[in-house]
Protein backbone atom coordinates (compact mmCIF):
# COMPACT_ATOMS: atom_id res chain seq x y z
CA UNK A 1 0.00 0.00 0.00
CA UNK A 2 1.34 3.16 -1.29
CA UNK A 3 1.49 6.08 1.27
CA UNK A 4 -1.35 8.74 0.56
CA UNK A 5 -1.23 12.48 0.95
CA UNK A 6 -3.68 14.75 2.55
CA UNK A 7 -5.19 15.40 -0.76
CA UNK A 8 -5.01 12.10 -2.17
CA UNK A 9 -6.74 11.09 1.00
CA UNK A 10 -9.27 14.00 0.69
CA UNK A 11 -10.44 13.21 -3.02
CA UNK A 12 -10.75 9.28 -1.91
CA UNK A 13 -13.37 10.51 0.93
CA UNK A 14 -14.79 12.73 -1.45
CA UNK A 15 -15.67 9.79 -4.25
CA UNK A 16 -19.03 9.48 -4.58
CA UNK A 17 -18.47 5.59 -6.43
CA UNK A 18 -17.12 4.59 -3.02
CA UNK A 19 -19.82 5.57 -0.79
CA UNK A 20 -22.25 4.55 -3.58
CA UNK A 21 -19.98 0.88 -3.45
CA UNK A 22 -20.43 1.72 0.58
CA UNK A 23 -24.60 2.17 0.39
CA UNK A 24 -24.49 -1.67 -1.97
CA UNK A 25 -22.55 -3.41 0.43
CA UNK A 26 -25.00 -2.87 3.01
CA UNK A 27 -27.67 -3.64 0.95
CA UNK A 28 -25.64 -6.96 -0.01
CA UNK A 29 -24.71 -7.66 3.44
CA UNK A 30 -28.73 -7.83 4.70
CA UNK A 31 -29.18 -9.48 1.66
CA UNK A 32 -26.44 -12.03 2.59
CA UNK A 33 -27.50 -12.36 6.28
CA UNK A 34 -31.28 -13.04 4.59
CA UNK A 35 -29.74 -16.03 2.42
CA UNK A 36 -28.65 -17.67 5.25
CA UNK A 37 -31.77 -17.41 6.96
CA UNK A 38 -33.68 -19.18 3.97
CA UNK A 39 -30.72 -21.67 3.76
CA UNK A 40 -31.71 -22.25 7.13
CA UNK A 41 -35.49 -22.61 6.39
CA UNK A 42 -34.65 -24.80 3.27
CA UNK A 43 -32.13 -27.26 5.14
CA UNK A 44 -34.96 -27.63 8.18
CA UNK A 45 -37.89 -27.88 5.48
CA UNK A 46 -35.69 -30.55 3.47
CA UNK A 47 -35.09 -32.27 6.68
CA UNK A 48 -38.77 -32.52 7.59
CA UNK A 49 -38.94 -33.72 4.18
CA UNK A 50 -36.94 -36.65 4.55
CA UNK A 51 -37.93 -37.09 7.57
CA UNK A 52 -41.74 -37.58 6.79
CA UNK A 53 -41.26 -38.45 3.07
CA UNK A 54 -38.18 -40.34 2.86
CA UNK A 55 -36.61 -38.14 0.82
CA UNK A 56 -35.97 -34.88 -0.12
CA UNK A 57 -37.77 -32.66 -2.53
CA UNK A 58 -35.22 -32.68 -5.47
CA UNK A 59 -36.49 -28.75 -6.69
CA UNK A 60 -35.69 -27.65 -3.15
CA UNK A 61 -32.42 -28.96 -3.69
CA UNK A 62 -31.59 -27.45 -6.92
CA UNK A 63 -32.99 -24.06 -4.93
CA UNK A 64 -30.23 -24.61 -2.29
CA UNK A 65 -27.42 -24.98 -5.02
CA UNK A 66 -28.61 -21.81 -6.30
CA UNK A 67 -28.77 -19.87 -3.22
CA UNK A 68 -25.16 -21.18 -2.25
CA UNK A 69 -23.86 -19.78 -5.83
CA UNK A 70 -25.89 -16.75 -5.20
CA UNK A 71 -24.43 -16.37 -1.48
CA UNK A 72 -20.80 -17.22 -3.21
CA UNK A 73 -21.30 -14.04 -5.57
CA UNK A 74 -22.47 -11.85 -2.66
CA UNK A 75 -19.63 -12.53 -0.66
CA UNK A 76 -16.82 -11.81 -3.85
CA UNK A 77 -18.69 -8.63 -4.26
CA UNK A 78 -18.55 -7.51 -0.36
CA UNK A 79 -14.57 -8.22 -0.49
CA UNK A 80 -13.96 -6.79 -3.13
CA UNK A 81 -13.09 -9.84 -5.30
CA UNK A 82 -15.20 -8.82 -8.17
CA UNK A 83 -17.07 -5.57 -9.11
CA UNK A 84 -20.22 -7.36 -10.55
CA UNK A 85 -23.27 -6.65 -8.71
CA UNK A 86 -25.27 -9.95 -8.31
CA UNK A 87 -28.92 -10.30 -8.09
CA UNK A 88 -31.26 -8.37 -8.75
CA UNK A 89 -28.57 -5.90 -10.84
CA UNK A 90 -27.46 -9.74 -12.27
CA UNK A 91 -30.03 -12.58 -13.12
CA UNK A 92 -30.28 -14.99 -10.42
CA UNK A 93 -28.06 -17.95 -10.43
CA UNK A 94 -29.07 -21.18 -12.28
CA UNK A 95 -26.57 -23.57 -11.53
CA UNK A 96 -28.73 -26.08 -13.89
CA UNK A 97 -27.55 -24.11 -16.90
CA UNK A 98 -23.88 -24.26 -16.35
CA UNK A 99 -23.58 -27.83 -14.93
CA UNK A 100 -23.30 -30.52 -17.80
Amino acid sequence: MTGLNEEDLKKNVKDKDTWLRFLYLVVFGVAFYLSILLTFAVSVFQFLAKLFNGSAFPGLSDFGINLAAYQAQVTRYLTFASDDKPFPFAPFPDEKKTSC
